[in-house]
């Protein structure tokens, strides 16, 4: 990699942004394809590989999903924080999901493969740590590999909320654990940058 090329992906990660509003634009094989391979090209523990992806374009299984998502979220805003969202704002957020926030022409949906476990027992809590993590790091590589492409996408954690309804749509191998969904598609937005904490707020030299 030449330091052009270098700079180029330092700028696409400082530049990544989720996307919440979607074209319903289809979304290439070629470029789909892309996307998935750089997820497997991510770092794993062990070499083990330990994930299950399961991409959805269906129409009819798109529009269940998105109806879910929205429920999750419902979970999510009212139930599941020791501070509730404010109603007004909880009502806003969901008229705004059910309006089409979150609908995207893609669907990943990201497992934590745990049918080959290979640690003692005594270890195996830490091997699914490193299972979870594993799965994370690739979820990752899609999203800045989407990124680079001109396609948007979100990861969402809100269907581990419910996790067996989503499987039960998903239906993955049994011994496969929701991680995550990414929704996925050439956005509809330009999402403002947002500063978040700075180095010295969490980063201790030593």
């Amino acid at each position: 990699m030449n330091i052009m090329e270098s700079k180029d992906l330092l700028n696409l990660i400082l530049t990544r942004r989720s996307i919440r509003w979607f074209k319903q634009d289809l979304v290439p094989d070629d470029l789909l394809y892309k996307i998935l391979e750089c997820g497997l090209r991510a770092p794993n523990a062990g070499g083990s590989e330990p994930w299950y992806f399961i991409v959805v374009r269906k129409d009819d299984v798109r529009r269940e999903i998105h109806k879910l998502l929205l429920e999750a979220h419902r979970l999510y805003a009212t139930s599941s924080l020791k501070e509730p969202i404010p109603k007004d704002k909880v009502d806003k957020w969901l008229r705004r999901i059910s309006e089409g926030m979150y609908y995207a022409p893609v669907y990943i949906a990201a497992y934590a493969d745990f049918r080959r476990m290979t640690h003692k027992e005594q270890l195996l809590d830490v091997e699914r740590t490193f299972i979870i993590q594993s799965v994370a790091a690739a979820i990752e590589n899609m999203l800045i590999a989407a990124h680079s492409l001109g396609i948007g996408a979100v990861w969402l954690g809100v269907p581990l909320l419910m996790r067996k309804v989503f499987d039960d749509i998903f239906r993955p191998p049994e011994g496969c654990e929701l991680q995550a969904v990414i929704a996925l598609g050439y956005p509809s937005e330009t999402p403002k940058s947002r500063l978040g904490k700075g180095i010295n707020e969490v980063v201790k030299f030593i």
